[in-house]
């Protein structure tokens, strides 16, 4: 269960990432980030999806451009 949200932010032309999941770092304090990372691809005619690390945690990505749109409405 993840006790608080997690999201990522990429760029607009973006089509795979890495990301470190915050709740495995916490986890993995002594090992750093290398056990902590995970990656993903996001489809260009996506502008977000919900993807879980190795541990089953939930992060959100998010496109950077559709992540200010949404702040600005």
């Amino acid at each position: 269960m993840t006790l608080r949200e997690q999201v990522v932010l990429i760029s607009a032309r973006a089509t795979s990432f890495t990301a470190v999941c915050v709740e495995c770092c916490d986890l993995d304090a002594t090992e750093g980030y290398a056990g902590s990372t995970f990656a993903g691809r996001l489809d260009l005619d996506l502008d977000h999806a919900t993807f879980l690390c190795r541990r089953g945690h939930s992060v959100r990505v998010e496109r950077a451009a559709a992540a200010i749109a949404e702040s600005a409405a």
